[in-house]
């Protein structure tokens, strides 16, 4: 590496850094945060074509966070590469850098949070999914009503019957009827819409209740 200049394709972070080598001579390596998964190495061949990009990635991985792919990839007849027709390659991209340690794994946020869950459901790998729902848990007070929604969604399609779909039906639940009414709710399925409207319904009387409690006590 002495002496030669490391570009990345990738205009993402960087983060320079400095070795010092003999001689005091100073060398400053530019180290990018996160691959782009564009070369295959020894450990990382098992290519996925979306569209006319490649990404090379860990079978192995993969095959840890995916019975998919621990078929597809290690089972009777297994396979060396991938075609996906339904996926961007940048969100492709972004996925593999949420799921990967190469060299850093990107945390999930609030930008990424539907994409990654959506197409970790789609491969079944639970590990990522519960990554995301302890990360939706955390954060849903802080969601925009479009993130809010958008989140909502996608769990409602991998995993409606978990708590954090709970904890996000109550935050729907609490927005007003005008803006909810602005939703595109056909895009969720219609007892994730019912229970939405139920607990609204729910709170509206509990509101209620209170209010004629304060009347009647004075």
């Amino acid at each position: 590496m002495y002496g030669s200049e490391v570009i990345y394709t990738e205009a993402e972070q960087t983060e320079p850094f400095t070795v010092f080598g003999g001689m005091s001579e100073e060398i400053v390596v530019s180290k990018s945060c996160y691959d782009d998964f564009a070369s295959p190495t020894p450990w990382r061949s098992f290519e996925i074509i979306v569209e006319e990009r490649s990404f090379f990635v860990n079978a192995g991985w993969l095959a840890e966070l995916s019975p998919f792919f621990a078929e597809y990839c290690f089972g009777e007849d297994a396979h060396r590469s991938l075609i996906i027709d339904d996926i961007k390659p940048s969100d492709m991209l972004e996925f593999f850098r949420c799921i990967f340690f190469c060299p850093m794994r990107k945390p999930l946020s609030v930008g990424n949070i539907s994409l990654v869950l959506r197409v970790a459901s789609r491969f079944e790998m639970k590990p990522v999914v519960a990554r995301c729902e302890q990360f939706v848990a955390r954060t849903a007070n802080t969601l925009d009503r479009e993130r809010l929604f958008q989140v909502t969604c996608a769990v409602s399609h991998c995993d409606p019957n978990s708590s954090t779909m709970s904890v996000l039906v109550d935050k729907l639940a609490s927005i007003k009827e005008e803006d909810l009414s602005q939703m595109q709710f056909s895009q969720m399925p219609g007892d994730v819409v019912a229970e939405v409207y139920t607990q609204k319904f729910r709170e509206r009387e509990r509101k209620r209740q209170q209010w004629c409690c304060l009347i009647s006590s004075i």
